[in-house]
């Protein structure tokens, strides 16, 4: 019986890490959005419409990039269920 339990307490203590690492992906993925929404008009105006140069490209692989992985990290917890 002692050994069904001990099964019993590691798949749930699994669990809670699992959907504790669930809720800080979540969690950070929506100030991360929050974040954009509220910065693309200011993006908009001082990085769309300028002249494209190195800092500029680097600027926009930074911010789409991380938008991308995002996504990409976020799809599985979506695909599982």
């Amino acid at each position: 019986m002692s050994q069904l339990s001990s099964d019993s307490g590691a798949i749930i203590a699994a669990f809670q890490a699992d959907l504790t690492g669930t809720f800080a992906i979540v969690s950070m993925t929506a100030l991360i959005a929050y974040e954009y929404i509220m910065t693309i008009d200011q993006e908009v105006e001082m990085i769309w419409r300028r002249k494209w140069t190195l800092v500029t490209w680097l600027f926009m692989a930074n911010r789409y990039i991380t938008i991308a992985f995002i996504i990409w990290e976020a799809s599985p917890l979506t695909a599982q269920r």
